[in-house]
């Protein structure tokens, strides 16, 4: 055959090896980078195709060279430099072009691209055959030109269009492997082609300058493949150093170190399938108590302390099988292996001294606690997200028993839950289909005994449980997010039903600490009277102490802009918050509303009674008017006109209903008489 004797006869077979190992190496590290370049975007990927061009056209331009220097013809040989050089021209374009091609997303564009490559190839090959001058005549047999070409261009299609599909082990070095048999089968075939005559004897180049220069060739290529190979591993290095950085971060926690919640679940699951049979797992959530109140009053830098100091601990007390994460916020998950029930118990001891003592920081000491949830393995659940769920309901049961900080999973626990969540359900499910109702309790004036206004009752008739208390599905409404549709539902309904009313009664509306948080509640009570036509002066909002109390400066800036909308503002429960005459100072309230629970101690003695007749008394000098709650006998309400009580709402005066032909509800006849002068002035 033609191509084994050219290489057979008319070679140096060393310059032959030397050549084919310089094509390996080039073309296995060049689809390497074409993986990096591919991999990357905007100007890195510019870099990384030029680097990718740049080796892969040295060490096929090499190959070729080396190869042509091995070539021993009989006859003399000189080579023109322009066309050499113009043949390295042609491979470092085409491969230029190759290697931009293969990033493109169009179909096929890989097989384009090794087809492009592999044209440049067979250009760059026959213009440096050209530039290789033989005292001879040469006669080129155009089958194997022809066979080179197709040779040349089907492996270097081959090997971009598998190169995408083959990312891990040994078959990544197959693109590169197809490439150089490409490159070689197109050299050596088209070295076949050629016939060579020779003429006479003429001055050349001798074989051992051509091996010079195809060893400075080869060396030359190497160096540059040698300094694109160092590249590539020390940026795969970085990239696996910021991989396992980021794979760090993914999965733990910054403040903490501990892992997070993503990472804590896989550990749990990893714990249970590794679990021998018969042995148990328990699944700790741990709250912090009043983590708030160490934010507000020491500062974040002092909450992160605690949570660092924490995280210690737990990380020092981890036992074999065993792992602490910080879950988020003030709260973190233990899991510990279950010997038996008395080890257990101590080691629950154990892990809730660990919140016990006191955290250092700074010049002072951060007194704190946890509650925590116990679940176990498989008594409390079979599975990862039952157990965390069954130690959340738990965690959250210790947190309303103060005396029990340890709380384990009852089932009792998980049906209140799955009951809680019916109803949070079947509530946005009301809100949707609008079956909520207002009811209307009316108040009184007990000066002239005439209504004086009423106050806005959101009820809920549940389809299959009745009536459901406002005490039980509000704070569910908090806890499930749903407080701000309700809200908005009760001012949007409340003030369209009130403006159909004759005689422009004023109705009181209740607002909750978490809707005082909204930044459009100005905007919506607005849109509210606008959009019904009720009068400013016909609307008072109700707020409790409690409410006010969680970000006290931006709640009375909100009231503020309410207030200047001409809407009136009562402070209810008066009396059993944090703070009430600091708010009172604050703020100027235009009514307060005595809490039920004074009313109620009227009739016990002479305690109940004084503390209205200072409430009073105090607000007559602030030129603010009192209004008791929760009247429900004569005897409560006589009581409350002789201390002086401007106004009274309660049972006896009238229940909650709901308006009826656009009118409120009516009053119940009520025995009263106005206070007699004396004891309005003394207040007894």
């Amino acid at each position: 055959m033609r191509i084994l004797s050219c290489l057979a006869l008319e070679h140096h077979f060393p310059s032959v090896i030397l050549a084919a190992l310089v094509c390996l190496l080039s073309c296995l590290l060049s689809m390497r980078l074409q993986r990096r370049s591919e991999a990357s975007e905007g100007g890195v990927q510019v870099a990384w195709l030029v680097i990718t061009a740049i080796c892969l056209s040295a060490g096929i331009w090499s190959t070729h060279f080396i190869a042509m220097l091995g070539y021993r013809p009989s006859a003399t040989v000189t080579l023109d430099v322009d066309q050499t050089a113009f043949s390295a021209l042609i491979i470092v374009c085409g491969t230029i072009v190759g290697s931009y091609l293969a990033t493109l997303s169009w179909p096929f564009a890989r097989a384009l691209a090794g087809a492009v490559v592999g044209l440049s190839v067979t250009a760059m090959h026959y213009v440096g055959m050209a530039a290789y001058h033989l005292d001879a005549v040469v006669v080129w047999d155009l089958r194997y030109v022809i066979a080179s070409v197709v040779l040349g261009v089907f492996f270097a299609s081959l090997a971009y269009e598998v190169s995408g599909r083959l990312e891990k082990g040994l078959k990544t070095l197959l693109p590169g492997l197809l490439l150089a048999l490409g490159v070689v089968s197109l050299h050596f075939t088209g070295m076949g082609a050629l016939i060579v005559v020779p003429l006479g004897v003429s001055e050349g180049l001798n074989p051992a300058t051509f091996q010079i220069l195809a060893f400075t060739t080869a060396l030359t290529t190497l160096v540059v493949l040698g300094a694109g190979g160092v590249g590539y591993a020390v940026e795969a290095g970085l990239r696996e150093r910021s991989d396992r950085r980021m794979r760090h971060l993914a999965l733990h926690d910054i403040v903490t170190g501990l892992p997070n919640r993503a990472c804590f679940s896989a550990m749990v699951d990893h714990a249970i399938e590794t679990r021998a049979d018969g042995k148990r797992l328990a699944v700790l959530m741990i709250d912090l108590n009043r983590f708030k109140e160490i934010n507000d009053v020491w500062g974040h830098q002092a909450g992160d302390t605690v949570l660092c100091d924490i995280a210690d601990r737990l990380r020092g007390h981890e036992r074999p099988g065993g792992f602490a994460a910080r879950l988020g916020g003030d709260e973190f998950g233990v899991v510990i292996p279950v010997e038996d029930e008395a080890a257990l118990i101590d080691e629950l001891n154990l892990i809730d001294s660990l919140f016990q003592t006191p955290v250092r920081h700074a010049d002072f000491e951060i007194i704190t606690s946890a509650s925590l949830g116990v679940a176990l393995y498989p008594d409390d659940g079979e599975d990862r997200d039952t157990l965390m769920r069954n130690a959340d309901l738990a965690m959250y049961k210790a947190k309303t028993d103060p005396l029990h900080r340890i709380q384990h999973y009852e089932h009792a626990l998980g049906e209140a839950v799955r009951q809680r969540r019916e109803l949070a359900q079947d509530l946005r499910l009301a809100l949707d289909r609008d079956q909520l109702m207002m009811h209307y309790q009316p108040q009184i004036d007990l000066k002239t005994g005439d209504v004086c206004g009423y106050e806005a009752l959101v009820r809920w008739p549940h389809p299959v449980r009745g009536l459901v208390s406002p005490a039980e599905f509000i704070p569910l409404a908090e806890a499930n997010g749903l407080i701000g549709r309700l809200g908005d539902w009760v001012l949007e309904t409340t003030c369209e039903e009130v403006a159909r009313w004759p005689g422009s009664p004023k109705v009181a509306i209740n607002l909750s600490a978490i809707q005082l948080n909204d930044p459009h509640l100005v905007g919506k009570v607005l849109q509210a009277l606008v959009s019904t036509g009720l009068s400013p002066s016909q609307l008072e909002i109700e707020l409790t102490e409690t409410a006010l109390i969680h970000d006290l400066r931006q709640s009375l800036s909100v009231l503020r802009r309410i207030k200047a909308l001409g809407v009136s503002m009562a402070l209810d429960d008066f009396g059993t918050g944090y703070s009430a005459l600091e708010t009172l100072r604050q703020f100027p309230f235009d009514k307060i509303k005595l809490d039920k629970g004074f009313t109620d101690g009227l009739s016990d003695g002479g305690r109940s009674r004084a503390v209205i007749s200072a409430v009073v008394t105090l607000a007559r000098n602030l030129e603010i008017p009192v209004l008791a709650e929760g009247v429900e006998t004569a005897d409560q309400l006589e009581l409350l006109n002789m201390v002086g009580c401007e106004q009274a709402q309660g049972y006896l005066i009238g229940r909650p209903a709901p308006a009826e032909n656009g009118a409120p509800p009516a009053v119940q006849d009520v025995m009263w008489r106005p206070a007699e002068p004396a004891a309005t002035q003394t207040g007894t």
